[in-house]
C-alpha cells in the first residue's frame, strides 16, 4: 500500500477517516477484510492514535463493527437494504429538487460530467464507476441549501457502498443506474425542480425493484 500524502493543517484522524471512507465508497473493502490499526498505521507512517480515532468514528456512524481481529465492514442484510431505500425515497427527490433551484449552473452541470464519466467505466474497472458516482452525490448535496439533509444522503450512501459494489459489477445494473443517474443531472442543469424531483423518485424505485428481484432486500 503506498504511503498517502496528508495535507498537515486538517487533523490527522480526519485525513485518516477521509481516505478510509473513500475506499469503502468505491468498493474497495468487503465485509470479509479486517481493518488493524496498527497495520494501517504502519502503511501510512502514523501513529497509531489517529487510525484508531478515525476507525472508532466509522463504527460510531455504522460503518465499522468492532471484532477480535481488528475492525471489519458492517454488513447489510436485507431488512436494513429495505430501511436504507425508504430513507432514499423520503429524502434524494427533495435534495433533487432544492438542487434544481440552486443559481449555481456550473455545480449542476457538473453532475451531467459525472455521470458521463461514470459511463466509461467497463467489467476491469467498476470502482471508477462508484467512484463517479458518490461525487455525483458530493455535487448533489453541496448544491442543497439543507445541510442535515446533505450529510444525511452522503452518510446512508456509505451504508450502501457494499452494495454497490455488488450491483454495479453487471454492465446491465451499470447501464440501468447511469440512466437514472443522467435523468436527474440533465432535470438540474435545466432547473427544473418539478422533473428533478419525479426522476430521482423513479429512479430509487427501479432501484428498489432490482434489489428485490436479486433478493437484497425486504419489502418496504
Amino acid at each position: 500500500m503506498p504511503t498517502p500524502q496528508f495535507d498537515r493543517p486538517l487533523a490527522l484522524k480526519d485525513q485518516v477517516y477521509r481516505i478510509l471512507r473513500a475506499r469503502v465508497r468505491q468498493g474497495d473493502l468487503t465485509p470479509q477484510d479486517r481493518l488493524v490499526d496498527a497495520t494501517l498505521a504502519r502503511d501510512m507512517n502514523i501513529s497509531r492514535t489517529p487510525v484508531r480515532e478515525a476507525l472508532q468514528l466509522m463504527v460510531h456512524e455504522g460503518l465499522l463493527d468492532t471484532t477480535t481481529r481488528g475492525f471489519k465492514l458492517s454488513e447489510l442484510d436485507q431488512t436494513e437494504v429495505g430501511h436504507l431505500f425508504e430513507l432514499r425515497l423520503l429524502l434524494e427527490p427533495t435534495v433533487a429538487a432544492k438542487s434544481a433551484m440552486t443559481s449555481d449552473r456550473k455545480g449542476a452541470d457538473r453532475l451531467v460530467a459525472c455521470i458521463a464519466q461514470a459511463e466509461t467505466a467497463d467489467d476491469a474497472t467498476p470502482h471508477r464507476f462508484n467512484a463517479a458516482i458518490y461525487r455525483f452525490f458530493e455535487i448533489l448535496t453541496s448544491l442543497c441549501d439543507n445541510r442535515v439533509m446533505a450529510q444525511s444522503v452522503l452518510l446512508y450512501h456509505d451504508r450502501l457502498a457494499q452494495l454497490r459494489a455488488h450491483m454495479m459489477a453487471s454492465p446491465k445494473h451499470r447501464a440501468l443506474a447511469a440512466q437514472g443517474y443522467m435523468s436527474i443531472a440533465n432535470a438540474i442543469a435545466a432547473g427544473d425542480a418539478a422533473t428533478a424531483q419525479e426522476a430521482s423518485e423513479k429512479h430509487i424505485r427501479i432501484g428498489i425493484t432490482t434489489c428485490r428481484t436479486l433478493g437484497l432486500m425486504s419489502k418496504i
